[in-house]
């Protein structure tokens, strides 16, 4: 029992059920502290049944009620709340006895039921406590009487959801069986009202609906007139129900002369299901409790008893036809000599068949389509009643309107006369002073007849405005009842293509078991023939770490050869940097001599041309223009030829300084960055600027770690 009964148990006509119209105000405060408890939405608990009466054009077929418009799945989830809490609360007081959570849940499942002759809490609580008694030996070591563990019994229920829905529909159905004229929900409303105690709701008295039987008897009041109604099919959760389907095949008087008997046969010959494996004190507990169903039951079957003698040549008996899956309440007529031929004995024993009968676990597979349509049928039938009623109220409106608006068309014509004579009379009045009596009297009779009849006009309006409103409601009753009749065939096509779905669903899967089972079979050769490549596998792997070890060696002195690489590699770039360093140093010496070369040959260059200028200045005084020329030609050519050595002094200078000032990177521009702190300028800006970008940068020359770089500009830099 995996799903709810919401999921499995849909109905079409979900009719709300009455309620007797005395119910006081106690009864209203259960209803809303269940549905508080329960997390449903509030219904609207009118408790009155006077609208049904009010109303001279209601539908018959329309169940009023006086306790809610509430569906039976809605009832129903109230009380699986109620007992859901009532659980949780005998757990939580079995945990505070000083029993482990899962113990006192097992112990719930096990043997929590709620038969007994208290409320529902203390027989919880009491049979749990007598399965942990029973179940416990005398050290208190939780094993069982035949050597089993407490915690590895199994339980007979799978969780406390399913207890739930287990009791609740036993309850009903012992309830049906005890008073056969109660419908399911109006078990379930008993139920709800006397706080799930079955011995109270037994004797709880509801108004009989009139399904059109030709058989009356006296009501609460004794002045009401209602048919005795078969009970209905007691079914939870898609067709759970009495195990062969069959239908009750006594009368109703014969039940009703059954008195003590029945209530000793209820007692000895009750048989209980074997599958709740129920202790002999649970046993005699629900023998007590169906004791004092047979007494709520001999309670009401008096009433029904007093109503068959005030009717002797007619009795009623119930007929369920075999109690078919449409679920439709039968009343069927029968003689009263035919009732009276039958045995009190008889009736008893079939009450005790239906008992033994009841099965909560088949008829799982039965759909209600007769019941649909005859949902379907009365729904199309209510419609059309409504039509015709909508269409004769505006029939009568509109006449009512017709004859008002002639009546106020006359009283205006005979206002505007009345008006016409005042002024006729007035103007007589300025010349007769004084004006007869009878005229005044007809006058004030118009004015009464005038304010009448515009009191009928305001009366009429109203009454065509009332009928306006309730044309409304109609229509808006006739779109519900119209959406509900789609809404039964939606649900009723739904059914089916659920149906044809799992079909399919089933027939995928057994394609689906042939095709694992093939693949199996495949999968096991295939495990066959992997355990033979491992086998090789393992061999290569052998064979592999010979050749591994070798590899291992090889490597090994490969390394041993790459560090004496490593440290030749190093000497020679000690040597090369020594060497280096050493044509730096010679390159600087080479560099300043030259600096020093030419400086000196630029001051004897200056000393010379001053003296020649000194001694030409002498000459050009002392002696002629042709002895200064041949006395100054030899200067001349000495001149000549310093002025030659300097300036391949200074092109060898050029030379050497431009091939010191290249760049060591790239070789092509001139150097004009200074290093610190050895203040070496060995490359360019460009190259500068991407050495030693990736770490920490170090001078080319010196192998000094680089502080700061500064650009110099100029030639002799």
């Amino acid at each position: 029992m995996g799903c709810t009964m919401r999921e499995k148990h849909i109905r079409a006509n979900r009719r709300p059920r009455s309620v007797k119209p005395d119910s006081d105000s106690c009864d209203k405060d259960a209803i809303s502290k269940s549905i508080a408890e329960s997390g449903l939405k509030p219904f609207k608990y009118h408790l009155d049944l006077n609208d049904s009466s009010q109303s001279p054009n209601s539908n018959p077929n329309v169940e009023e009620t006086g306790w809610g418009y509430c569906t039976e799945e809605q009832l129903e989830e109230i009380l699986l709340k109620n007992l859901e809490f009532i659980y949780n609360e005998a757990v939580s007081k079995l945990v505070a006895l000083g029993y482990d959570g899962d113990v006192a849940v097992k112990a719930i499942l096990r043997n929590g039921h709620c038969y007994g002759g208290m409320d529902v809490l203390t027989n919880i609580l009491h049979n749990s406590l007598a399965f942990l008694n029973t179940n416990s030996d005398g050290d208190g070591g939780g094993y069982s009487s035949n050597g089993g563990n407490l915690h590895e019994s199994e339980p007979v229920f799978s969780d406390l959801r399913q207890l739930e829905e287990y009791s609740l529909a036993g309850m009903v159905c012992l309830l049906q069986q005890v008073r056969p004229h109660l419908s399911k929900g109006d078990a379930m409303w008993c139920l709800l009202m006397s706080d799930l105690h079955v011995g109270r709701a037994s004797a709880m008295e509801i108004p009989v609906p009139d399904n059109g039987s030709t058989v009356p008897a006296t009501g609460e009041g004794g002045a009401n007139s209602a048919g005795v109604m078969a009970p209905a099919l007691c079914r939870f959760h898609g067709g759970w129900g009495f195990g062969n389907g069959g239908g009750l095949e006594f009368p109703v008087n014969g039940i009703f002369s059954c008195g003590a008997e029945m209530n000793l046969q209820l007692q000895r010959d009750i048989e209980f299901p074997k599958r709740l494996n129920l202790s002999p004190s649970m046993k005699s507990l629900l023998k007590r409790n169906v004791a004092m169903f047979a007494a709520g039951f001999r309670a009401n079957s008096k009433q029904l008893q007093a109503q068959v003698k005030a009717f002797p040549g007619r009795s009623t008996a119930p007929n369920l036809d075999s109690l078919d899956v449409s679920g439709t309440e039968v009343l069927a007529e029968q003689s009263g000599g035919d009732s009276e031929n039958l045995d009190n004995q008889d009736a008893v024993n079939s009450v005790l068949s239906k008992f033994r009968d009841l099965n909560l676990d088949e008829n799982l597979d039965l759909v209600a389509e007769d019941q649909k349509d005859e949902v379907i049928v009365s729904l199309f039938h209510q419609i059309r009643d409504l039509e015709k009623q909508v269409n004769e109220r505006k029939d009568w409106a509109h006449q009512k309107a017709m004859q008002a608006a002639r009546k106020l068309s006359s009283d205006l014509t005979e206002l505007k006369m009345l008006r016409m004579e005042r002024e006729e009379t007035q103007k007589l009045k300025k010349g007769k002073p004084e004006l007869e009596d009878t005229t005044m009297k007809r006058l004030s009779e118009m004015e009464n007849a005038l304010r009448k009849a515009s009191g009928q006009l305001d009366l009429a309006n109203a009454a065509v405005r009332r009928l306006e409103t309730e044309n409304a409601e109609m229509k808006a009753e006739m779109e519900a009842s119209k959406l509900s009749a789609s809404e039964s065939v939606t649900a009723c096509l739904e059914v089916a293509k659920r149906e044809k779905k799992c079909l399919k669903k089933l027939l995928a899967w057994e394609k689906q078991k042939a095709k694992l089972q093939q693949d199996i079979s495949d999968e096991k050769e295939k495990i066959l023939k992997t355990q033979e490549i491992l086998v090789q596998i393992r061999q290569c792997q052998k064979e592999a770490e010979v050749k591994w070890k070798e590899e291992l060696k090889a490597k090994e002195e490969a390394l041993a050869l790459v560090e004496e690489e490593r440290h030749s590699k190093e000497a020679a770039e000690s040597n090369n940097k020594r060497k280096l360093e050493t044509l730096r140093l010679k390159i600087e010496i080479d560099f300043q001599r030259h600096k020093d070369d030419l400086l000196r040959l630029e001051q004897e260059l200056s000393r010379l041309k001053a003296s020649a200028q000194s001694a030409e200045l002498h000459n050009q005084s002392s002696t002629s223009p042709t002895s200064d020329s041949e006395g100054a030609k030899p200067q001349r050519e000495t001149i000549a030829r310093l002025l030659q050595e300097l300036d391949n002094l200074e092109d060898l200078s050029e030379k050497e300084v431009n091939s010191n000032r290249e760049c060591i990177v790239c070789m092509k521009d001139e150097v004009s960055i200074v290093f610190l702190p050895c203040a070496h300028q060995v490359m360019c800006a460009s190259c500068s600027d991407e050495y030693g970008r990736k770490g920490k940068a170090i001078c080319p020359c010196c192998r000094v770690q680089i502080q700061q770089r500064i650009r110099v500009f100029g030639a002799s830099s």
